[in-house]
């Protein structure tokens, strides 16, 4: 950094903040070129190569990388950088709390939406965050991590023990369709098909009447948390590999609010409960689900008309990637 801007050091938080935040691309590809070589001995001179180098690296790599440049990426004394994409001229530092984020980018949503959809509804904000990757520091320990909503959370478990238990009552694998492997144009053809031993119907009518359950499920919750706030956070500790992870996750609007980014642990400390709870809405969640499922299952089942055929847009997946090839 003394390199880059030689008075750094001297600057207040904020303003080094700032500065990092909008280092031009040809610093930060001087700040990278210089932790691939300090870390790994590997020389690259412009970001072709760099990108390359990093094509080849593993998990351990990437950990390395990713907890020795955090510093030079997040904001405050957790050095809290949140891994998603922001608009150009924007950075985490036009946010004060997650709540302004979370506002901010349901705004977005809607306006995509609408402009997809003429008819689309608005939905108002109920603290609806999508889930997003973060790293920063925890007690001085890098950590990746995951940030969501409680109803968020609860519906991704719901999408994963369900997906589970449709597999499990009409058991698929996708085969390779006839044009499958074939080249068009640069690229070639992805054209896998869905075998369910004659049931592709029913498992089709199961998926959707489950992710509209899911839908439901996840709009009730909204509102559930959204009307009784209670302001909390709930931190869960994982373990993936040899990777720190926690999971954030906010009851509601009202939590949102209440953590800055730039003391993004300590205020959650401060409104933190016990995640046991979470584990007893989980349960909760699943029992409901998988009755649901067991229900639409048997309905399906004695009720399908194989003659009614729902129309969809069909699809071309060409792997244009010379690279994606080992996909085929």
């Amino acid at each position: 950094m003394i390199r880059l801007k030689p008075d750094y050091f001297s600057l207040p938080e904020i303003e080094c903040d700032a500065y990092r935040l909008h280092l031009t691309s040809e610093d930060d590809f001087r700040v990278r070129q210089t932790l691939l070589n300090g870390l790994f001995g590997i020389a690259v001179n412009n970001p072709e190569e760099l990108d390359a180098a990093l094509e080849t690296f593993d998990d351990s790599q990437y950990l390395l990388l990713n907890s020795t440049l955090l510093p030079f990426q997040g904001i405050g004394k957790d050095y809290f950088f949140l891994n998603e994409y922001l608009p150009k001229d924007i950075t985490l530092l036009d946010f004060d709390t997650v709540g302004d984020y979370a506002r901010d980018d349901h705004r977005f949503q809607e306006q995509a939406r609408k402009q997809e959809d003429p008819d689309y509804p608005p939905r108002p904000y109920r603290g609806d965050i999508h889930r997003c990757w973060a790293r920063l520091e925890i007690d001085g320990a890098f950590h990746y991590a995951d940030i969501s909503s409680l109803a968020g959370y609860l519906t991704d478990v719901l999408d994963e023990a369900g997906l589970e238990r449709i597999d499990e009552l009409i058991p698929c694998q996708y085969v390779n369709g006839p044009n499958h492997g074939k080249r068009e144009g640069k690229g070639y053809v992805y054209d896998k098909r869905l075998d369910a031993g004659g049931l592709e119907g029913q498992l089709q009518a199961l998926r959707d009447r489950y992710y509209a359950y899911m839908q439901e499920r996840y709009e009730a919750l909204l509102d559930r948390f959204n009307t009784s706030p209670t302001t909390r956070v709930y931190m869960r500790r994982q373990i993936r590999d040899t990777e720190s992870h926690m999971d954030f996750v906010f009851s509601d609007a009202t939590a949102l609010e209440a953590v800055r980014f730039r003391h993004f642990v300590s205020d959650c400390r401060h409104i933190a409960d016990d995640p046991a709870k979470v584990d007893a809405l989980i349960e909760q969640e699943k029992r409901l689900a998988l009755d649901f499922l067991a229900n639409t299952y048997q309905d399906i089942m004695d009720n399908f008309d194989p003659t009614i055929v729902k129309l969809h847009r069909k699809h071309k997946v060409i792997l244009a990637n010379e690279k994606l090839k080992d996909l085929l």
